[in-house]
């Protein structure tokens, strides 16, 4: 085990340390966080913030838990994170939100749960892009900016 109860390296998944388990959230155990969403293990992360793990948690550039999942397109965990106290409209360093990765990736089901939240389609990174850039990108770009041009709840 590392320092401060994490798992070290060089260990398979299957011998990982459920999250849910672990005593303090230092930064092994946000990587595993992160590696939960990558996964897209919803169950293990309901886990992990049913047993206190913060939804705001962020990585060293500054990328949230919410953004990693928009940025996988995966709605349940949004929502799943949104209901926990992720901030929707909480940037990375370079200025980017869930918002702009779910409009990359062009998963409509979650740029509109991230939408109903409250994110804010008018922002932009420190390169003056906006979601609306960011969706032009995907493969459903007509589908993404149609979500964009809406009405708040529409």
């Amino acid at each position: 085990m590392a320092p401060g109860g994490g798992v070290g390296r060089g260990r398979r998944a299957k011998d990982l340390t459920p999250l849910y388990r672990l005593p303090h959230l230092g930064d092994m155990e946000k990587r595993e966080l992160f590696q939960l969403v990558e996964r897209g293990d919803a169950a293990g992360l309901e886990a992990a913030l049913g047993a206190g793990a913060d939804a705001k948690t962020r990585d060293g550039a500054g990328v949230s838990l919410l953004q990693a999942a928009a940025g996988r397109g995966d709605a349940a965990q949004v929502a799943l994170l949104l209901s926990a106290g992720a901030e929707v409209d909480r940037s990375c360093d370079a200025g980017n939100t869930p918002l702009m990765a779910a409009c990359a990736k062009g998963s409509a089901a979650t740029v509109q749960r991230l939408l109903d939240a409250g994110a804010d389609p008018a922002h932009r990174n420190k390169w003056g892009l906006g979601p609306r850039d960011w969706a032009k990108w995907a493969d459903s770009s007509e589908e993404i900016l149609s979500l964009l041009r809406a009405p708040a709840g529409a």
